[in-house]
């Protein structure tokens, strides 16, 4: 029978023999705003299936098309010097909770009486719904904080609850929880220059006020200063460090060796090709990958912040849409050969948790080839399986630790602490929400990490996507400081950058499948 009306799915076409390859120049594969037909694997199929190429990284290397799930069937068949791969997408690895909405169920419709004395039904009492509680967030000076985003569990393991952002005046509702229901967890997350809120068995009621403390940027207990603020202003000098991530904010006064980048996200290039320019943060979510590149290299002239290796350049290419959500396999792998050509010495990676795709394998493998070391955060799924792509053992993968009294005993990171501990008995521990697993290379700060933020700011995050950064920076400060590494080129020096990498850490007793070698120092 004929196929009709298939929806169209997108996915990446590569050569079978890697990366690059003389199949993929056929003029078939070209880029094309119109739709081209594909050799029908039956007779049956009629008319034949379409495809549209809509990019392609290389003249000679993997194309983003589209088509129906026949037309995949169909190519597969009448070339097989292809590999067809489905388009996936893979997530910033931080640690934000958020409220799961159960859907409506629908009510069943009203039985007619039949009885005649019955006469109409008499109309159902709608539920009433609990007024909800209101929620003031100030400063340590009593200043309304805009923008904080309250998370409210009344039942944590079924996340069920509600959540709320204050306004300008620093007031929030948390709609249809009573006043004095209990509260099993609250969050509190702040944009910027405050410590957020962990707080237990609580109510509403006792919300009324919340009081945020100050981020003091200059504290010698913060993480990142204990591990790595002994290590010189010159830190990575000469190194390239390239951040896959969701754009960052060049202007930013401590962010003064971003030399530049790319917006990969093809979507928005190609319906305007000036947006390939656009590599700052993206409109949604965007300061995640401004937080990242200051664990890297934040240089802090003015403010006194500094991330691991301040002598740094560092280079922005965009994978998150504006809109918001995932970053495709095909923006990524557009991103690592981006900046492998641009001369990056190490690509951070703190995303995750889509399907093992080869796309994505390839475009590491191709970099490591290339003398470029890729590190990828493990993960935040709450010691489930170490997340692809860090799964991958051409990765860097990195788990995520933290340290008691790097932050305040009120902060959200207290709700991370977790076992296994350090041995012998230390305040350092491996985050609660951290992925583990034989492929755990190394283990990185990643509890409360304090960093840059865009316009200006700064503030405090957790997840593997921090602990990535801080071990990024220190391979980045050890290649600067071995001229004859450095030296080396393709894939003797990716290589022997991450067993240098591995040599330097320092197991904190953990165990072997939540540190890998250890932390680096």
């Amino acid at each position: 029978m004929p196929v009709k009306n298939q929806k169209l799915r997108r996915y990446i076409i590569m050569s079978n023999e890697g990366f690059l390859g003389p199949s993929l120049t056929a003029a078939t594969f070209k880029p094309s705003a119109g739709m081209v037909a594909v050799r029908a694997r039956t007779e049956a199929v009629v008319p034949a299936p379409q495809m549209r190429v809509l990019d392609a990284l290389h003249e000679n290397g993997p194309k983003l098309v589209e088509m129906s799930a026949e037309g995949e069937l169909s190519l597969r068949l009448s070339m097989p010097g292809v590999k067809i791969v489905p388009e996936v997408f893979y997530h910033r690895q931080w640690q934000r909770f958020r409220i799961h909405r159960k859907p409506a169920r629908k009510k069943p419709a009203a039985k007619r009486s039949t009885t005649a004395r019955a006469g109409k039904m008499k109309a159902a009492k709608a539920p009433v719904a609990a007024a909800g509680f209101d929620v003031t967030v100030t400063g340590a000076n009593g200043s309304a904080i805009k923008g904080a985003q309250i998370v409210a569990f009344t039942n944590f393991a079924t996340r069920e609850g509600a959540s709320a952002t204050t306004g300008a005046n620093g007031r929030a509702t948390l709609k249809d929880i009573s006043p004095g229901r209990k509260l099993e967890r609250v969050y509190v997350y702040p944009k910027a220059d405050h410590w957020g809120l962990y707080a237990t068995d609580t109510t509403g009621s006792k919300l009324s006020h919340i009081k945020l403390k100050a981020i003091n940027l200059q504290d010698p207990s913060l993480l990142l200063t204990q591990l790595y603020g002994s290590l010189p202003l010159t830190a990575g000098e000469g190194v390239i460090v390239g951040i896959i991530d969701s754009g960052v904010d060049g202007g930013h006064p401590d962010l003064p060796n971003v030399t530049g980048g790319l917006n990969c996200v093809s979507d928005e290039v190609r319906a305007n090709a000036a947006a390939a320019a656009d590599w700052r943060p993206g409109l949604k979510d965007g300061e995640h990958g401004t937080h990242v590149a200051g664990i890297v290299g934040g240089r802090g002239a003015t403010s006194g912040f500094r991330g691991v290796a301040p002598g740094v350049s560092l280079r922005s290419y965009r994978v998150f849409p504006d809109i918001g959500g995932g970053a495709s396999n095909f923006d990524i792998a557009k991103a690592i050969d981006i900046a492998v050509a641009e001369g990056c010495h190490i690509v951070n990676m703190s995303l995750g948790g889509g399907p093992k795709d080869d796309l994505t394998r390839a475009a590491i493998n191709r970099a490591l080839d290339a003398g470029t070391v890729v590190i990828v955060a493990a993960g935040n799924d709450y010691r489930e399986p170490v997340s692809f792509p860090a799964a991958l053992t051409e990765c860097v993968a990195v788990s995520a630790m933290g340290r008691v009294g790097s932050f305040p005993k009120d902060a959200v990171g207290t709700s991370d602490i977790a076992a296994p501990k350090g041995v012998p008995a230390t305040h350092d521990f491996v985050a609660a929400f951290s992925n583990f697993g034989s492929e755990i290379d190394v283990t990185g700060a990643g509890v409360e990490i304090v960093s840059t933020l865009p316009n200006d700011g700064h503030g405090s995050m957790s997840g593997t996507s921090m602990a990535c950064p801080a071990v990024a920076g220190y391979a980045a400060y050890l290649l600067a400081k071995d001229p004859a590494l450095k030296q080396k080129n393709g894939a003797d020096r990716s290589r022997a950058l991450k067993d240098a990498l591995y040599a330097s850490c320092k197991p904190q007793g953990f165990g072997r499948d939540y540190e890998g070698f250890g932390l680096p120092s």
